[in-house]
């Protein structure tokens, strides 16, 4: 069955604006609407969606917004995907809703501004390239995603540790305003050099608050501790549970370390108190599975940490509390093992929760939605809690000399270098100085940038320019002090480009195959100079073609959809010339009818329970059979339901806030369908 998607081309909004600014604490405050009285807004900007029928929008609230009015939204057809505060949600609407009254203060289609990383402005790319996150709305299919980033001929990279609602994709940095414009995409950002390189990494799903989980997009969550304004904090702390793969005093150690920490960048005061659940007092505790908080920990991997923002939001007791999953393997200090988590970098990530901060869009600091081993805050850490409250107060001591900063080059291994390469890749390490290293590059041919990492670090396609080129790597602490290198590269002129055409089984850029695979062949030139061709398919698969100058594939496999087949010659001298062949491919079936799927019980698409679990009920059908029901939440537990033709579903476990549960039926052609019901509980 052919994908598809749908242009939306008009949806008019009653928008309601109150005087003075939003309180939705966006990344990007400046996408909002400011207008100060009744307006309708938006009647004539496109937005694509993949999923008929339904997209989101940005709906602020008032803050007196009664409860009945919400759930005479949902009634209206409103599903409640993420709170955004403050007194916002993202809502997932349909294409004809219309809000009227229900204590609104604003509602608009979420903007593409919205939904694009100031990091992704401020960090530079010499190499045209960019690895993003995609972090799609958690009602959103993955797949859905994954065919928009195709559709735009962007490549999805595989990495095992993603959250389930992110994807990882190599592309154009300008086409992260493509992605943008797509209705299932919620936000954009960099991705970091550990998710680039495919390394093991931990995920934090992010902060609890009990209107639910936010998103990206969002840079805090209540006014900090504090209250309105920048001003002072004094909070205190009680360990409720520790961890026994610790010594007691190590755990404590450690804590209080990521503690202090905070309290040198911002003017936030910790004491330790004898008894927990105390107003202002951050608890912390060691778990496994349930612990009492309703939010059980999934043993070793995943989550490893929950934390509670301030009051407000969050009630007391629970605000700002800080729970560690018991079963991972926490270290203190440096650990080789893969799998062993340091306790002081994920304390220090959460804590930032606890002080009301989100997750930050740039890689390598610590509050970056993937935990990194950190000795310190980054300079960008620093700029985030100092938004919430005012500088610390009081002078830290006076920390031991620095060691100074080291540099060193490690590949290329001998300078002078010559090539006749028009880019040139190089890597080292970075060590000693004062908190976080910056490794920057600039050329006196033009041009800078920098490197990926610190120890070690990697500059990845730096251009060269004809001639000799001087370039000066530096290494730079958080104190300013520096180390440099200059080393020069001479690149030699350019010998004859190497070119390459495909011939058949057709010159054009596209062909639509009627068989599971195709023979491709061609020509390459210089004819002397080409020493091997080769090809590769989008969706998978590559080999050595059969000849240089005239140059055979031999049959490729096709999956079904659409296959780019690209194929590259490659001089003597490194070089290259490459030619891309988009292929269709759809195999015939017997069978292209999905299955109809209806739940009828509950009857509403949207219901409001106090209880922990709850089962679905429904009829499935098809022209030839209903062989699987499976149900599956957006905190990612799953199952498969009794029955085809009239099934119910067991025990389906619910986590406070909002719980969306899709419920799929498949035939024996593996056509399937798809309902959705959102599940607010309290």
């Amino acid at each position: 069955m052919k994908p598809w998607f749908v242009r939306i081309s008009t949806w008019v909004l009653i928008a309601w604006a109150l005087p003075g600014q939003s309180l939705l604490r966006l990344k990007n405050p400046g996408a909002q609407s400011s207008e100060a009285a009744p307006t309708v807004a938006d009647t004539t900007v496109e937005y694509r969606s993949w999923t008929p029928g339904r997209r989101h929008i940005l709906a602020e609230f008032s803050p007196d917004v009664e409860a009945d009015q919400l759930i005479a939204l949902r009634e209206g057809g409103a599903e409640f995907i993420r709170y955004v505060p403050d007194h916002g949600f993202i809502l997932s609407v349909t294409q004809d809703f219309l809000p009227q009254g229900s204590g609104l203060v604003r509602a608009e289609p979420l903007r593409p501004a919205h939904k694009l990383s100031q990091a992704l402005l401020e960090e530079s790319s010499p190499q045209g390239q960019e690895h993003l996150i995609v972090e799609l709305h958690p009602d959103v299919d993955p797949l859905a995603g994954r065919l928009i980033a195709r559709l735009l001929g962007q490549e999805v990279l595989e990495h095992p540790d993603l959250l389930p609602n992110h994807l990882l994709v190599r592309a154009p940095r300008s086409d992260a305003v493509r992605l943008a414009e797509w209705d299932e995409v919620a936000y954009v950002f960099p991705a970091s050099r550990e998710l680039v390189e495919g390394q093991h990494v931990e995920a934090c799903p992010g902060a609890l608050t009990v209107a639910g989980p936010v998103g990206q997009y969002v840079a805090t969550v209540g006014d900090g501790w504090d209250g309105p304004g920048l001003g002072s904090a004094h909070l205190g702390f009680h360990f409720a549970g520790l961890t026994r793969k610790l010594p007691e005093s190590r755990v404590r150690e450690e804590v209080t370390r990521a503690l202090e920490e905070w309290s040198r960048a911002a003017s936030v005061r910790f004491s330790e108190v004898t008894s927990p659940n105390l107003p202002r007092t951050l608890d912390f505790l060691f778990g496994s599975g349930e612990h009492g908080d309703e939010y059980p920990f999934d043993g070793p991997g995943r989550v490893l940490a929950h934390t509670f923002y301030p009051a407000p939001p969050n009630p007391e007791s629970i605000a700002g509390d800080v729970h560690f999953d018991d079963d991972e393997e926490w270290v203190a200090g440096p650990d080789l093992s893969v799998r062993s988590v340091d306790l002081f970098s994920v304390a220090l990530h959460e804590l930032g929760h606890a002080l009301g901060l989100g997750h930050s869009d740039f890689p390598g600091s610590v509050m970056y939605p993937y935990y990194r081993r950190a000795s310190a805050l980054t300079l960008e850490d620093l700029n985030a809690i100092r938004t919430l409250y005012a500088g610390a107060d009081e002078t830290p001591p006076e920390p031991p000399p620095a060691a100074p900063v080291s540099l060193s080059i490690t590949s290329p291994a001998v300078f002078p270098v010559t090539t006749r390469a028009a880019a040139l890749s190089l890597s080292g390490t970075a060590g000693g100085g004062t908190g976080a290293i910056l490794v920057a590059w600039a050329s006196d041919r033009g041009g800078a940038g920098r490197a990926l990492g610190q120890t070690p670090w990697h500059i990845v396609s730096l251009p060269l320019e004809a001639g000799p080129n001087n370039l000066t790597i530096t290494a730079t602490d958080s104190a300013g002090v520096s180390a440099s290198r200059t080393v020069t590269v001479t690149r030699l002129a350019a010998a004859e480009r190497p070119a390459l055409n495909i011939l058949s089984p057709t010159t054009a850029n596209t062909y639509e195959s009627r068989s599971a695979s195709v023979a491709l062949a061609g020509t390459a030139s210089p004819a002397p100079g080409i020493v091997r061709v080769e090809w590769s398919n989008s969706a998978g698969g590559s080999g050595p073609a059969s000849g240089t100058s005239s140059w055979s594939t031999g049959p490729i496999s096709l999956r079904p959809g659409v296959n780019t087949l690209a194929v590259t010659a490659y001089d003597s001298s490194g070089a290259s010339a490459s030619k891309a062949l988009a292929v269709s491919y759809w195999p015939p079936v017997s069978d292209t009818v999905a299955p109809a799927l209806k739940i009828t019980s509950p009857a509403a698409t949207s219901v409001l329970v106090a209880v922990p679990t709850i089962r679905l009920q429904g009829i499935a059908s098809d022209n030839v059979a209903v062989t699987e029901v499976t149900w599956s939440t957006s905190y990612n537990k799953s199952g498969r339901a009794a029955g085809t033709t009239y099934w119910s579903t067991g025990d389906i476990p619910l986590l406070v806030g909002t719980n969306v549960v899709v419920v799929r039926a498949f035939d024996a052609a593996g056509n399937s369908s798809w309902r959705s019901l959102t599940v607010t509980r309290r």
